[in-house]
């Protein structure tokens, strides 16, 4: 037998089994310390542990963020719908509130960091592995309590609850009341006494519905002594910040004045501490007084007058309207300091879609019926009124020819958007402008503000020159009946005149503080026109090439017709001349005035600006 092993196979020797047996050994082991190792690390994942919920909400298996968001959605539902007693065993008195929308879940995050690290706190990693196998294998559950606070509407039902029960129970609120005077804050201080513990009851009712306390919340009573106010909600309700009173820009109305009013939040709370219960406090209040007072800008607001011009106009009933309409654009407007005002963009687009009618203006230098004729008599007044008021003047045109409704060097033209007239609020008040047309046909304009300096000014002119005198020219037209002349109402007569501007400032007593030169203007000539026949030249002696009546009369042959009776021939001194317009406001000649006969006027108002 022996011989026949030795030849079939190697004897195997008991050393080298044993070794076999411990090497498989170490590989078993190996294995599980890998996978052991493996669990750990699946352990100390970011997934939370079989068997985990927060307020009932199965949360096993899920990361930090999809628990969070499952629990946004569920607790809602998970708080509706149940009641909550608060029960003082006392008493056996009950006050039930609904749980919709009394409580919500404050810190989501926080509750689920709690449901993932129950089984993790105060270990280490080697350990993990172990206690997820136990949780597994025992079926053991981690339930979190949800983090709840009362909603604001769930607080103020709250409240009322605590009030209601303490009703029931007949206690008397001893809590601290207050007042408000014009110069103090009056204080009941209230009185220690019994009242229920709603700290307590509050903590109660969050157990309830987090499912870890009783539904009935038993209340208990306490001896405490009254509550502190809130004196930061006092300090904001009460405390005002000092204004001034102003005039609204975009109202065009007085914003009242504030008073303002504060007070020591520590020292009242101190004083509040020392007094006795059931006795009153006096906390003063510190009153700050506004620079200007309601009171004291309705007086001071457009007290003055800080200048008023009137002129009287004539003309077309259209002229008439235009003017009343361009005054009611710019009446009872207000000019806050620096503001500047501007006649075009009030009164403006000169157009008929703006209301205006035609009436007489200047155009290529004839006197023609053309849209908003007449609206520069009143810008030329409001001139005058601004220059009294001691405003300053921006932007300023005068008229191509002299008008006559105005002292000489005071008007105002105005023209679409290139000619406008513009002044600035130089006060420290706001100026208002009051525009109207009465009814015996006269411009009003008056600014009103208020002059704490009391200087006014007196514009006048001084060195006006008649540089040319117009005269009558005959120009001939076939339309005219022969043994006839008529004026031609476009062209009227006006002088070439030139002038200098000043402004005297006065101040309250009188007294000159200044003259200041304002501008010279020049002012165009304009002959008078009178049209006649052509065959009628010899007759009234009319020179064609000069077109004056410089040549003797010849009476044809045989006898021309005489001209009718109520249209005789005119001669120099009778040509067509317009009574110039009276001023509102005559004024005598000025020091330093060149005496000059004065020119025959135009009754219409112009209103396009000079040619070139």
């Amino acid at each position: 037998m022996e011989m026949e092993e030795k030849e079939t196979g190697k004897r195997v020797m008991p050393g080298s089994r044993k070794k076999i047996g411990l090497i498989a050994a170490g590989i078993v082991v190996g294995v599980l310390a890998a996978a052991y190792l493996g669990l750990c690390a699946f352990a100390n994942g970011d997934k939370l542990w079989p068997n985990t919920s927060v307020m009932g909400v199965d949360l096993s298996g899920l990361t930090a963020a999809q628990a969070e968001e499952k629990l946004a959605g569920a607790i809602p539902g998970k708080l509706a719908g149940k009641r909550v007693e608060l029960y003082e065993p006392g008493s056996g008195q009950r006050v039930s509130l609904d749980t919709d929308g009394l409580m919500e879940a404050a810190d989501l995050a926080g509750d689920v960091n709690t449901a993932a690290h129950a089984d993790r706190r105060g270990t280490n990693f080697l350990t993990l592995g172990g206690r997820y196998l136990a949780r597994v294998i025992s079926g053991g559950d981690i339930e979190v309590p949800p983090t709840l606070t009362f909603t604001p509407d769930g607080e103020k039902r709250m409240a009322q609850a605590l009030e209601e029960l303490s009703e029931k129970l007949g206690i008397e609120g001893n809590e601290t009341t207050y007042e408000v005077t014009d110069t103090a804050l009056l204080f009941q201080k209230g009185v220690t006494g019994t009242e229920v513990d709603g700290a307590a009851a509050r903590k109660g009712v969050g157990f309830a519905l987090s499912g870890t306390g009783p539904e009935t919340v038993e209340v208990v009573l306490i001896q405490a002594p009254p509550a502190e106010p809130d004196f930061d909600a006092i300090h904001e309700k009460v405390s005002a910040q000092v204004a001034d009173a102003y005039l609204d820009k975009e109202s065009r109305e007085i914003v009242p004045s504030v008073m303002g009013v504060d007070f020591d939040v520590a020292a009242a709370r101190a004083a509040l501490a020392k007094t006795a219960d059931g006795r009153p406090c006096r906390v003063e209040l510190t009153l700050t007084a506004p620079k200007i007072s309601t009171e004291t800008l309705q007086a001071s607001l457009f007290r003055d007058t800080l200048g008023a011009a009137v002129t009287k106009f004539s003309g077309t009933a259209a002229r008439k309207d235009n003017i009343k309409l361009a005054a009611s654009f710019i009446n009872g407007y207000i000019l806050f300091p620096g503001e500047e005002f501007s006649y075009n963009a009030l009164c403006g687009p000169y157009e008929t879609s703006k209301g205006y009618g035609k009436a007489g203006a200047y155009v290529n230098g004839k006197t023609v019926d053309t849209t908003a004729g007449g609206i520069c008599q009143l810008s030329s007044t409001l001139h005058w009124a601004t220059l009294k008021g001691n405003l300053e003047i921006t932007e300023r045109h005068c008229h191509r020819y002299e008008p006559s409704y105005i002292p000489g060097g005071l008007d105002a033209t105005v023209y679409g958007n290139s000619l406008d007239y513009r002044f600035k609020n130089t006060t420290e008040y706001p100026v208002k402008v009051e525009a109207y047309v009465d009814s015996k046909n006269y411009v009003h304009v008056n600014l009103y503000g208020t002059n704490t300096s009391g200087i006014h000014g007196e514009p006048y002119h001084t060195n006006r020159t008649v540089t040319q005198y117009a005269q009558t020219v005959y120009e001939p037209s076939a339309e005219i009946p022969q043994g006839t002349t008529r004026k031609d109402p476009e062209r009227t007569a006006y002088n070439a005149v030139t002038m200098e501007t000043y402004q005297k400032l006065v101040d309250a007593n009188g007294k000159t503080v200044d003259t200041i030169f304002l501008h010279k203007d020049s002012y165009k000539l304009r002959n008078a026109v009178i049209l006649y026949n052509p065959a009628d030249a010899a007759l009234w002696g009319i020179d064609p090439a000069t077109g004056l009546k410089t040549l003797t009369p010849v009476t044809p042959t045989p006898a021309a017709t005489q001209p009718p009776a109520d249209t005789p021939a005119p001669t120099e001194s009778q040509a067509p001349a317009v009574t110039a317009a009276p001023t509102a406001e005559p004024t005598a000649p000025v020091p330093g005035e060149t005496q000059t006969p004065a020119p025959t006027a135009d009754p219409n108002d112009p209103l396009l600006p000079p040619e070139a």
